[in-house]
C-alpha cells in the first residue's frame, strides 16, 4: 500500500488551524505551522510536525503564551535582548530574524538575544530565511531548565543539548549546517 502524502500548503494550513484553535493569534499560529512543515521538509522530522502535540499541550498548560510581543530590554543598535514572554518560539525568532537583519542592514552586524522564549524548532529553517536575503546567520539555543544530555562517563542528564546552527548564501544552494554539542538528547 502507498504511503500517503500531503501537500505542504495543506499541511501548513491543517496544522495553522489547530494551534488558531488553542486560541494562538492567526500569523503567530501560520509561523509556528510554516517553521515545522519547512523543518519536516529539511529531514528535521524530529523537529517539524512532530511537535505540534507537544506545542499544543504547552498551550493548554499556559506554558506557551498566546499572544503578545516581546520586550525589548536592551538595545545598541546592532544588538539587542528581548523578553520571549514564552512566545511561541518559532513566530518570536522569526521576529528577531527580521530585526536583525534590519540592524544588519544599518550596521554592518546585527544580533538579537531571546530570554523566556518558547521552543524554536529546528535552527535550519531560519537559517534559510538568512540566505534568501543574501544575510549569514548564526542561530543558537540554550535552555538552562532543560536537562536532557548526560555529560560523557555520567548517568544523569544535567546539559541542554545547545544546538548551534550556521547559514551562508552562495551563488547557488546556502550552506547549512544544524548540529547539537549532543550525539541525542
Amino acid at each position: 500500500m502507498a504511503e500517503k502524502r500531503f501537500a505542504a500548503a495543506t499541511l501548513v494550513a491543517f496544522a495553522t488551524s489547530l494551534v488558531e484553535r488553542s486560541g494562538v493569534r492567526n500569523d503567530m499560529a501560520r509561523d509556528v505551522a510554516d517553521v515545522l512543515v519547512t523543518a519536516d521538509l529539511l529531514g528535521h522530522t524530529t523537529h517539524g510536525l512532530a511537535l505540534l502535540a507537544p506545542y499544543l499541550g504547552e498551550i493548554e498548560r499556559g506554558t506557551m503564551t498566546k499572544s503578545g510581543v516581546p520586550a525589548v530590554v536592551s538595545d545598541r543598535g546592532a544588538a539587542q535582548t528581548w523578553d520571549g514572554r514564552r512566545l511561541p518560539g518559532p513566530w518570536l525568532t522569526l521576529r528577531a530574524l527580521d530585526a536583525a537583519a534590519k540592524m544588519a542592514g544599518e550596521n554592518g552586524t546585527g544580533t538579537v538575544v531571546i530570554r523566556r522564549s518558547h521552543h524554536i524548532a529546528c535552527l535550519a529553517v531560519y537559517l534559510i530565511r538568512a540566505t534568501e536575503r543574501g544575510l549569514v546567520a548564526i542561530v543558537e539555543s540554550s535552555d538552562p531548565i532543560v536537562a536532557a544530555v548526560v555529560p560523557h562517563g555520567g548517568i544523569t542528564p544535567i546539559l541542554t543539548p545547545n544546538p548551534i546552527a550556521a547559514g551562508l548564501p552562495t551563488s547557488g544552494d546556502p550552506i547549512l549546517i544544524d548540529t547539537s554539542s549532543s550525539i541525542t538528547s
